[in-house]
């Protein structure tokens, strides 16, 4: 992975923007560790990984998680998982940033699908 030239490590998508903890050349095949921002007001849209996993550590709550349909109100230290084939977004109607941990493992590059028009 090549994230040289983002001067601060974030990389900006979207609406949210992630910044690579550690990557695979660190942790080994499939796995990284990584932090996503989703600002007030903003969302990450449906979609699911075809063979990726993700653990959710909420580290600074504000919204809501939706997985497989289930809504889930973020609160401080929660742990999450999703599984591959899981629909998931991300939901910040709240007035503070939602600040996630995610771990991966069995990550590939271009793995996610994006659903309803994500």
């Amino acid at each position: 992975m090549d994230f040289v030239g983002h001067k601060d490590g974030w990389i900006n998508k979207n609406n949210y923007r992630k910044k690579i903890l550690a990557d695979q050349d660190i942790l080994g095949d499939g796995r990284i560790i990584q932090i996503v921002e989703v600002k007030p007001g903003n969302e990450v849209k449906t979609h699911r990984h075809k063979k990726t996993e993700e653990i959710f550590y909420i580290l600074r709550p504000a919204g809501k998680i939706v997985i497989n349909g289930d809504e889930v109100e973020t609160r401080k230290e929660q742990i999450l998982l999703c599984e591959a084939g899981d629909t998931h977004s991300v939901v910040n109607n709240s007035d503070e940033t939602l600040r996630i941990l995610v771990f991966k493992s069995n990550f590939v590059e271009d793995d996610t699908e994006w659903l309803n028009n994500g």
